[in-house]
């Protein structure tokens, strides 16, 4: 065994896809030898869950970008005392190793691998067990599982290695592109992110070829989905006609299943709360946060609302002590007309901690409470589809319909009060149309996860750009810290446990003392 991995064991207990244990059920174990019986793992919430997050359901990723901050206070007093999550602070601050390099990783282990492990089981359990009559079946749920393993590897990629640059040979070894599902099969060799990236092309052109329509639930990918996810790779490969044509092609699909924008977008404007959230919680209390989203619909907190493409579990952060939606990210919005502000931007009680007689209090914070009020995912939503969309448009010089994607999209976001179009939209230069249309990217994705990390690995490439942010300044009270986003301090290290069991890939474990409080 050269992987300790968790999928291993949970992969045995689950299901077994080589020929090797087809003959015998043992007692108490599920090993499938229908195809239909693979669409249980398909359904396991650990395909979906734990992707980029630590055991307090936060993630450091997010403290590598420009949305949340953190109070004086809550450095002094909750971090660097009591905080379970230290490595949030060490990003923030950017002191490498982030995490201790002598534990076991999360994204690693409780997230990428195991998902994987569970969905190479489908993609080679129904290759075993497929006859003519289930033929169909069989590719549909391994179109299914392969386009998740190609969403989890592009993007794992580039959390533990630089983003994908066609201007370089992009040979920098990463993570292993593991395909098999046995747990006995040796690990391959670290893949280079282009070799990732032809992996995960060839693993979504098959599910191009083979995936459902519908699905029953986001969880997992339908043609629309994965056609979305072909159009991200693109994104990320800045090939922006090929980005174009399969957000095209998604959108146009999701039109055709759901009718109008209306039923893939939810409009703000019907959206209310019984009680004023503007007003000022009580002192002692956080009655604010407590208030009941109101909406055209039930299913807000539901995986499978109307804006909900792809589902996976997302982190939480933009409240509370541990971070909050930062200066930066609040100063997007437009405070009168966006609606994201007026439901979410909510006042409520900061961090606050006695010690002896000194009391620290942050006071009445401008907290961010859309994930907390709507479900979150760190896949894709419709309104992340159709601002692809609008920046392929854009990146192309097509700026009149890239223009009409983005006044789409603000039609449901902004007060309908007035005029929701961009002011002078059509007299903006391409450069000016598409930093309007990442603005907005920006304000529609969730605060907490690490897709802006990502977003600002690959806007590191537009060079002299508006939006193009080469290095990325945090402060905390009076001390600045800085670094240089096309560097090191921006690439998840593989663990020493993870290394130390492959010693094939040549990697030397790092020693370095840990000290996340600086």
């Amino acid at each position: 065994m050269k992987l300790k991995l968790l999928y291993a064991s949970l992969g045995l207990a689950l299901c077994m896809g080589c020929h090797d244990f087809l003959d015998v059920k043992p007692v108490g174990k599920l090993i499938p030898t229908e195809v239909e019986e693979f669409e249980n793992i398909l359904n396991n919430a650990n395909t979906v869950d734990w992707y980029y997050m630590d055991n307090n359901r936060g993630t450091f990723l997010s403290m590598l970008t420009d949305n949340l901050e953190i109070s004086e206070n809550s450095a002094n007093h909750n971090y660097v005392v009591t905080h379970p999550n230290i490595d949030r602070y060490a990003a923030f601050t950017f002191n490498r190793p982030y995490r201790n390099p002598q534990n076991p990783d999360y994204f690693w282990e409780w997230g990428t691998y195991r998902a994987v492990g569970l969905l190479n089981n489908v993609i080679d359990g129904v290759g075993d067990v497929k006859s003519d009559k289930t033929a169909a079946l069989a590719d549909e749920l391994a179109a299914q599982a392969k386009a998740a393993r190609a969403w989890a590897f592009l993007t794992m990629a580039m959390v533990y290695g630089p983003v994908y640059d066609p201007a370089t040979a992009n040979d920098t070894q990463t993570i292993p592109y593991r395909t098999a599902a046995s747990p006995s099969t040796p690990n391959p060799d670290l893949s280079t992110t282009a070799e990732v990236f032809k992996l995960a092309k060839e693993d979504i052109e098959f599910a191009l070829q083979h995936a459902p329509k519908s699905v029953g639930n986001p969880s997992r990918m339908n043609l629309c989905a994965v056609q979305a996810l072909m159009a991200y790779y693109y994104m990320f490969t800045r090939d922006f006609g090929k980005m174009l044509e399969y957000a095209d092609l998604a959108w146009s699909n999701a039109l055709a299943q759901r009718g109008s924008a209306d039923n893939l977008i939810y409009d703000y404007n019907t959206f209310y709360y019984e009680e004023d959230p503007a007003a000022n919680p009580a002192p002692g209390t956080d009655v604010e946060v407590n208030l009941e989203l109101k909406g055209p619909d039930n299913l807000l907190n539901q995986t499978d609302h109307r804006e909900m493409l792809l589902y996976r579990v997302a982190p939480v952060g933009g409240y509370g002590g541990g971070g909050y939606a930062s200066a930066d990210f609040l100063s997007l919005f437009d405070a009168e007309k966006d609606l994201r502000y007026k439901l979410f931007a909510l006042r409520d009680l900061g961090y606050s901690k006695e010690v002896g007689d000194t009391k620290y209090d942050d006071g009445i914070m401008r907290q961010y409470y859309r994930e907390y009020k709507i479900k979150g995912s760190q896949g894709f939503s419709y309104p992340e589809l159709l601002l692809m969309r609008a920046e392929a448009y854009a990146r192309t010089h097509n700026t009149a319909k890239a223009l009409a994607d983005l006044n789409t999209l603000r039609k449901y976001r902004y007060s309908n009060a007035g005029e929701t179009d961009l002011e002078n939209g059509a007299s903006l230069s391409e450069d000016e149309l598409l930093e309007e249309i990442l603005k907005e990217r920006r304000r529609e994705l969730p605060i907490a996860t690490f897709q802006r990390f990502l977003d600002l690995k690959r806007l590191a490439l537009d060079t002299g750009k508006p939006w193009c942010k080469t290095v990325l300044e945090h402060k905390i009270g009076n001390r600045t810290y800085s670094a240089p986003i096309k560097s090191e301090y921006f690439i998840v290290p593989i663990p020493n446990n993870i290394i130390m069991y492959n010693p094939q890939w040549g990697l030397e474990p790092n020693m370095t003392s840990y000290n996340p409080k600086g």
